[in-house]
């Protein structure tokens, strides 16, 4: 993958021209204080402190920036009637209003505010209805759901946007290893090493563990997208671990909100793959499920999907070999969702790369979707902690289980020898 087939993929390079075929969108450049604290830096470092020593340090805890506008992320789903049998204390609730919050992190030093980035995201959401999902220049924290009310990516002000942001592992993979993984990448001379060893989810309970195949695009079942580098978020967060995870060496990112739609359909959300700029392979979005309306679908939407890309995406997008992402709605329309560089991070879904490599493959189209229940790809999105996912030896799970056995075993006896 060539750094500039990479950029070309940023969604504020490719919106502008397709602004009428796609999803409201607004995109703010984020200034370099936030992208710090993304990174698990000190947004505000003392100037006059050692460069090289900074970038030793550990991480800072995960904290939520100062909020100036009152409005706390995530108000529970429930709010005015609390589950009498929930775990969680009521006063640990992020409450949604002015009223007085419980806020353990309010007085802690390393706290950042960025108010001017505040009002601009939150006047940005209004301008979209209430309601956005966010993403960077390539990806959406998909990965990060486990942290919000609903289980969605899905927004309404800015403290709900940091802690998506903060959380996860794609939008670290951005950062960290997006250009870097480019062949042609090469560091700009002098450029400053200012976060080490950092994954955006290395913090107690923020483990995603997600990828990126399943869920929704960037509009989906939850109203979302993910990203145009279709982060894997293991492959994310091990990387993440392994060196640098970013360089501030004078390169933009920006803040992309879409606007969101509730109650869209997982099945209507299709990848298209462009070989040499030819059209050769299109798979169903969400290859985590069966759709049984799908499989009669296809001879509608394929010639759909195909005049749109020979009138639209073709004579505009610059790159020979890339993947976009589209939305077909029940009256035939096809709106454009995103787009990916062909390879690299990007999923192949239900085909492989080295399927679309073929040579021959650009004679006919093929059109893939899950055609039967029971042939679905497992495992492809999960957005939650990997302690709750971690069957091995020792994991969390594995001493549950064990001391579950041996409680039973417990009783077992006992009622033997009574």
């Amino acid at each position: 993958m060539l750094l500039e087939e990479l950029l070309r993929c940023q969604i504020h390079e490719w919106y502008p021209a397709f602004r009428r075929h796609s999803i409201p969108t607004v995109t703010i450049p984020l200034p370099a204080a936030f992208l710090r604290y993304l990174a698990g830096q000190a947004a505000y470092p003392d100037p006059d402190a050692d460069a090289d020593a900074d970038a030793d340090e550990e991480p800072l805890p995960f904290l939520l920036p100062a909020i100036t506008s009152g409005r706390q992320p995530f108000a529970p789903v429930h709010a005015h009637h609390p589950d009498p049998d929930s775990l969680l204390s009521s006063e640990l609730f992020f409450g949604s209003s002015t009223d007085d919050v419980y806020d353990p992190d309010a007085d802690h030093p390393h706290r950042p505010e960025f108010p001017e980035l505040e009002a601009a995201i939150d006047a940005a959401i209004a301008e979209l209805g209430g309601a956005a999902l966010p993403k960077l220049n390539w990806s959406a924290p998909k990965d990060a759901t486990f942290m919000s009310a609903d289980g969605t990516t899905r927004c309404t002000c800015f403290a709900e946007v940091a802690m998506l942001l903060r959380a996860s592992d794609c939008v670290a993979h951005d950062l960290a290893a997006a250009r870097q993984s480019c062949e042609d990448f090469v560091r700009p001379e002098g450029a400053r090493r200012n976060a080490r060893k950092v994954s955006a989810g290395a913090e107690e309970g923020a483990r995603p563990n997600a990828n990126e195949t399943g869920g929704s695009s960037d509009i989906g079942e939850d109203g979302g997208k993910t990203n145009a580098v279709d982060c894997d978020a293991e492959d994310a967060q091990e990387e993440a671990s392994n060196g640098d995870t970013w360089v501030d060496d004078g390169f933009q990112y920006h803040l992309a909100l879409r606007k969101w739609y509730p109650g869209l359909r997982p099945e209507s959300e299709f990848r298209c793959f462009v070989r040499e700029r030819k059209l050769v392979a299109v798979s169903q979005r969400d290859a985590s499920a069966y759709y049984p309306s799908l499989p009669g679908w296809i001879s509608e939407v394929q010639p759909k999907i195909e005049v749109f890309f020979e009138e639209v995406i073709e004579p505009q997008f610059g790159s020979n070999s890339y993947t976009f992402d589209v939305y077909v709605t029940t009256h035939g329309r096809v709106k454009l969702i995103d787009f990916n560089p062909w390879g690299g991070y990007t999923l192949p879904l239900l085909f492989t790369w080295e399927e679309l490599e073929e040579e021959g493959r650009d004679h006919e189209l093929e059109f893939r979707v899950v055609m039967q229940q029971g042939a679905v790809r497992p495992g492809l999105m999960t957005a939650v902690p990997y302690d709750m996912l971690d069957w091995g030896e020792g994991s969390g799970w594995d001493v549950f289980l064990k001391k579950a056995d041996e409680e039973l075993n417990r009783q077992m006896n006992s009622l033997d020898g009574d």
